[in-house]
């Protein structure tokens, strides 16, 4: 005989999203480390006096008791275990935190374990919140939240043929998954990365989010990088992250 699902689940997770649900209720996206993403139902929660609210604010990490039932899950208790509040005094902060929310939600798979990308995810929001310089941490989120979905940009050697790529100028390809060597370029479609550009992303690669966004860029080659980043993830989301609008224009002068 098949054992039965636990009608509970004990979790801690990152609510990415919070969405009114009839008079009172609120749908939460949650992403956990173990169940991915989940949506549950928060009730009641939306009246001034409602015990919950304030541990299901987007963008709270948090310890959840959710009910299991035959058809939505419902919170049945919530904890905050980090509000990142110092990162909500700050426009450009939020707003970075907004956007990766939106980037794990569209890239993180359903019911199934999430652990690198949960990682990933506090980690940034961490260092958001101790002062880290939102546009360095969100192409750093960006970079490797495409390596931990499968997606991982080749910026070292050839995506195409692994060939070592020389210290040059170099043909940087979205849809060929990183930078193509010279004889790998053929006709397909992407754009020109300088030599500091590549270093950054490779940098990006093997450093912490706080070392990365500590870094100063100049101004030419941190668009460098972002637009390189910002072809890679249309490749792979199908439709662009709403808050990727808004993030920018808080983040440009």
């Amino acid at each position: 005989m098949a054992a039965r699902p636990p009608r509970s689940l004990a979790t801690e997770g990152i609510v990415l999203r919070r969405r009114p649900s009839g008079e009172a209720d609120a749908t939460l996206v949650l992403l956990t480390p173990g169940e991915g993403r989940l949506d549950a139902v928060a009730r009641g929660v939306r009246k001034p006096q409602a015990r919950l609210r304030g541990h299901i604010e987007p963008v709270t990490r948090s310890r959840f008791l959710i009910a299991r039932g035959r058809g939505r899950d419902v919170v049945a208790q919530a904890v905050t275990l980090d509000a990142y509040l110092r990162l909500k005094t700050s426009l450009q902060a939020l707003a970075a935190a907004i956007y990766c929310c939106e980037l794990a939600e569209r890239l993180s798979a359903v019911h199934a374990p999430q652990h690198e990308l949960y990682a990933l995810l506090t980690d940034t929001l961490a260092a958001l919140d101790a002062g880290a310089n939102p546009e360095g941490s969100a192409r750093y989120f960006e970079l490797h939240l495409l390596a931990v979905s499968g997606y991982e940009l080749q910026v070292v050697a050839c995506a195409a043929c692994g060939a070592d790529l020389p210290e040059a100028e170099a043909f940087f390809a979205a849809g060929a998954g990183g930078i193509l060597c010279r004889g790998c370029r053929a006709d397909t479609p992407g754009r020109l990365l300088s030599v500091r550009a590549q270093k950054v992303l490779r940098f990006a690669r093997r450093v912490t989010v706080a070392e990365f966004a500590a870094l100063r860029v100049p101004p030419e080659t941190a668009a460098e990088v972002r637009g390189a980043l910002a072809e890679a993830l249309r490749a792979v989301v199908d439709v662009e992250p709403r808050s990727g609008t808004f993030f920018e224009s808080v983040s440009r002068p």
